[in-house]
């Protein structure tokens, strides 16, 4: 990946003097703090990389933009891996597989506000 060089720092850039890179464990980040302290390292823009990296949430959204994706190249793969697997609920085009409409009745609020939960639950 290119990077901008009129961009500010990526919080890995800023905390490479304390030996983090995208490889450094979860645990071992927990850590960096006292590491910055100790080497008189921590300042304001390491304290923020540091805040950026040290939930699951953050980092997982720090490490997607490290990945260079080509989206012409993988969308049609990744709709045709998508019409697989409804095709094989029988929920394509909102049908049974034999053209029939499913029908159902809507989530209520309670349910939703369970499903949005787990899908949120791993930032713990």
């Amino acid at each position: 990946m290119i990077k901008d060089p009129e961009s500010a720092p990526g919080p890995y850039d800023a905390l490479a003097e304390a030996g983090v890179t995208p490889w450094t464990s979860h645990a071992d980040l927990r850590d960096v703090p006292f590491e910055l302290l100790a080497r008189h390292l921590m300042t304001p823009a390491t304290q923020a990389a540091w805040d950026e990296l040290r939930t699951v949430r953050g980092r997982l959204l720090v490490d997607l933009f490290l990945y260079d994706v080509d989206l012409d190249a993988e969308l049609p793969g990744a709709v045709e891996e998508i019409d697989r697997e409804l095709d094989a609920l029988g929920a394509h085009e909102g049908s049974d597989g034999g053209g029939e409409p499913l029908s159902g009745e809507p989530l209520s609020a309670e349910a939703a506000a369970r499903l949005i939960a787990d899908l949120v639950r791993f930032d713990v």
